[in-house]
């Protein structure tokens, strides 16, 4: 029987996601809450922010939805996928607690420190004065500071001398340019080289890789500017060393997902 299918957020990612959906045969009638005027021509749309976890899950119920896909970040650190469960409604998305590893770079750089996951070298901080002391004794440029919480991609600044990186403290800890993201950030080594990123899909027991891919983050030419929530990628990525993806795919319970 086909499904009533609800993908929460309102952007490219979520988009996407129902063009894909509307693909299967178990897929049926498809929502998108808030959704966009793109969005409006493969799916029906519905004005509830993301962020609002409680009009949502009640929306869910009242229509009864069969499957919920949250895409978007925010509600994922707010704990969507936890208020569904919690009224029976099956989702797609980490729940809170696993979630804050990306809701979190302070939280998520130190579970790497824990675990030996080779990770740039860093240090976090609550107190701007502090930041800037660390920055000056280190005297490495250019130097990374990451916004602890969710920043739509633009909480990163790479800070070629010591003005830039006392401007990008006060930017984020001070002038509160996103928020209590900024409350905390994490400082960080610059590393250089390739990206390569390698996303899965898991169920907490069985791992399913996709092919790597690189962001189009930086704007401007020969990546100049400031960092954007994301312009597009490239999949798979070039410069993917060979035995990287193989390894992956071993030690996982299946052979890769490819879209």
């Amino acid at each position: 029987m086909a499904k009533k299918i609800l993908v929460v957020g309102g952007g490219g990612r979520e988009h996407a996601i129902i063009k894909a959906l509307k693909k299967s045969p178990d897929c049926g009638e498809i929502w998108c809450a808030p959704g966009n005027g793109g969005i409006s021509y493969d799916a029906k749309c519905k004005n509830i922010k993301a962020t609002d976890v409680e009009t949502m899950v009640a929306f869910v119920a009242e229509e009864k939805f069969d499957y919920v896909v949250v895409a978007q970040d925010d509600p994922l650190a707010l704990g969507m996928v936890d208020a569904l469960a919690a009224v029976g409604i099956p989702a797609f998305g980490p729940d809170k607690a696993a979630a804050r590893i990306e809701a979190s770079k302070v939280f998520s750089k130190d579970l790497m420190k824990k675990y030996g996951i080779p990770t740039a070298d860093y240090a976090t901080f609550d107190d701007p004065a502090k930041v800037m002391d660390y920055i000056k004794a280190k005297g490495k440029y250019p130097v990374v500071i990451k916004a602890d919480g969710l920043a739509l991609g633009k909480g990163v600044l790479i800070c070629e001398n010591e003005e830039q990186a006392a401007d990008g403290v006060k930017e984020i800890m001070l002038d509160k340019k996103f928020g209590a993201s900024g409350n905390h950030v994490v400082v960080e080594e610059f590393l250089t080289g390739p990206e390569v990123s390698v996303l899965s899909f898991t169920d907490g027991k069985v791992v399913k890789p996709m092919v790597s891919s690189m962001d189009h983050k930086r704007a401007n030419d020969h990546d100049t500017g400031l960092n954007t929530g994301g312009m597009g990628t490239v999949p798979p990525t070039p410069t993917t060393p060979r035995p990287l993806l193989p390894s992956a795919w071993k030690r996982s319970s299946c052979p890769p997902f490819r879209p």
